[in-house]
């Protein structure tokens, strides 16, 4: 993959163009405060899971998101002689 995916920058952007914080994100994951600012920092997420319940609760399907970077690569790939 020629491209680096933050995706807690990505639920970051999205709580910032829903005008909400990490702690909000908390509080609808029931966790802790401290855990809602952890999901933001994380760069990789390995639980698809964890990530459904994340999209579920902000109302933003973060595995689309992915899935879009998924095509592009891989339409980027049929172009090239790999």
């Amino acid at each position: 993959m020629t491209q680096t995916v933050d995706i807690g920058q990505m639920i970051q952007d999205e709580l910032n163009r829903q005008k909400r914080n990490p702690a909000w994100l908390a509080d609808l994951l029931s966790t802790s405060r401290s855990n809602g600012y952890k999901i933001v920092n994380e760069k990789k997420f390995n639980d698809v899971l964890f990530l459904m319940s994340v999209s579920v609760a902000m109302k933003h399907n973060f595995l689309k998101d992915l899935a879009a970077m998924i095509d592009d690569e891989m339409s980027t790939k049929s172009g090239q002689n790999v």
